[in-house]
C-alpha cells in the first residue's frame, strides 16, 4: 500500500511538471500571437535576410510586437524579397514607418525592427495598387550605417597615410632638413642682432611717446580752433541778420520809389495827351487861318472883283453849281 501511494504521488508530481512545462513552452512560444493582428508587406532589396525565417520576431523599440508570417523571393530582382509581417493591432504603425533587419551577433537569428520616423500620427492604412496589405518602406539598419561610417574612416585613414608617406619622402626630408638649417642660421642671426633690435624698439617707444605728446598738442589746437570757428560763426550770423534787415529796408524804399515813379509816369502821360490835343487844335486853327489868307490873297489878285463884284453868272460865296 505504501508503494502504491508513493507511485501515485510520483505520477501526480510528474503530471504537474508536464503541465507547468507545457504552459511555460506556450508562454515562451508567444501566447500573444493569438491576439488580433494587422498585416503589413515589406519589400527588402538592399539588406541581407540571413537568419530570417517564418516566426521570427518583429520588434519596435526593442519590444516584440509581432512575427514574420510569410516571405517570398520574387522573380523580379528589382523588388527583392517580399516579407509578410503580422503586428499586434494595438501597436501604432504610422505613415513613413521603416523596417530593417536586425541580426543577433551570437546566435545569428534575425528579426525585423519597425521604426516610426514620422511625427504626424497618421496610421498606415493606405493600400497601394495591387497590394493586399499596407506597405512599409525598407530602412537602413544601424549595422549598415556603422559599416558605411567605418568604410569612410578606413578610406580617409588610407588617404591620410598616403599623404603622410608623400610628406615623409626623401625629397621632402631633404627639404625639411634644409629648412631647419636655414631656421637655425636665421635664429643665430637674430641672436646676434638682438641688441640692435632692442635699441630700435627703444627708439620706437620714444618716438611713440613724442607722437602722443604731439597728438595732445594737436587736440588742444583743434579745440581752440573749434572755439574760434564757433565765435566767427556767431559773428557771421549777426552780420547776416543785419544785412538781411538792411536789404528789407532797401526793398521797402525801392517799392516806394517804384510807386512814385509810376505816379509821375501817369502824370506825364496825361500831360502829353493834353499837349497833343492842344497841338491838334492849334494846328487846325492854323490850317483855317492859312486857307483864309489864301482866299484873301486870291481876292487881292483880282481887283476888278473887289471893285465891280463878281462877273455875271458867277457863283457867290457858299453857292454851288446846280
Amino acid at each position: 500500500m505504501e508503494s502504491e501511494a508513493r507511485y501515485a504521488w510520483i505520477g501526480g508530481t510528474l503530471i504537474a511538471l508536464f503541465v507547468a512545462l507545457a504552459g511555460g513552452l506556450y508562454w515562451l512560444s508567444g501566447a500573444k500571437d493569438s491576439l488580433p493582428g494587422t498585416r503589413y508587406t515589406v519589400y527588402f532589396q538592399k539588406q541581407s535576410l540571413e537568419g530570417l525565417q517564418i516566426g521570427s520576431e518583429v520588434r519596435m523599440r526593442g519590444i516584440k510586437v509581432g512575427r514574420v508570417a510569410d516571405y517570398r523571393i520574387l522573380p523580379d530582382p528589382a523588388r527583392g524579397v517580399r516579407v509578410l509581417l503580422e503586428v499586434d493591432a494595438r501597436i501604432p504603425v504610422l505613415e513613413g514607418a521603416q523596417a530593417t533587419v536586425n541580426r543577433k551577433l551570437v546566435t545569428g537569428i534575425a528579426g525585423v525592427d519597425l521604426i516610426n520616423t514620422a511625427a504626424s500620427g497618421t496610421p498606415l492604412t493606405r493600400l497601394p495598387p495591387g497590394e493586399r496589405y499596407p506597405v512599409i518602406t525598407e530602412g537602413v539598419p544601424e549595422m549598415t550605417r556603422m559599416t558605411s561610417v567605418l568604410e569612410d574612416l578606413g578610406n580617409n585613414g588610407g588617404e591620410a597615410l598616403q599623404r603622410i608617406n608623400r610628406l615623409l619622402s626623401e625629397d621632402n626630408q631633404r627639404a625639411i632638413a634644409g629648412t631647419l638649417a636655414n631656421t637655425r642660421a636665421l635664429t643665430g642671426q637674430l641672436a646676434e642682432s638682438a641688441p640692435a633690435l632692442r635699441e630700435t624698439l627703444e627708439q620706437s617707444r620714444r618716438a611713440a611717446e613724442r607722437l602722443e605728446q604731439v597728438g595732445v598738442a594737436v587736440n588742444a589746437t583743434l579745440a581752440a580752433t573749434d572755439r574760434h570757428i564757433d565765435s566767427l560763426a556767431a559773428q557771421s550770423r549777426d552780420t547776416l541778420s543785419a544785412a538781411r534787415a538792411t536789404l528789407n529796408s532797401a526793398g521797402a524804399t525801392l517799392d516806394q520809389t517804384r510807386a512814385e515813379i509810376g505816379a509821375l509816369s501817369l502824370s506825364l502821360r496825361l500831360t502829353a495827351d493834353l499837349a497833343s490835343q492842344e497841338l491838334q487844335a492849334t494846328s487846325k486853327v492854323l490850317r483855317d487861318s492859312g486857307r483864309a489868307m489864301q482866299q484873301s490873297a486870291r481876292a487881292l489878285g483880282e481887283p476888278e472883283r473887289i471893285l465891280f463884284g463878281s462877273p455875271k453868272g458867277a457863283l457867290g460865296p457858299g453857292e454851288e453849281h446846280q
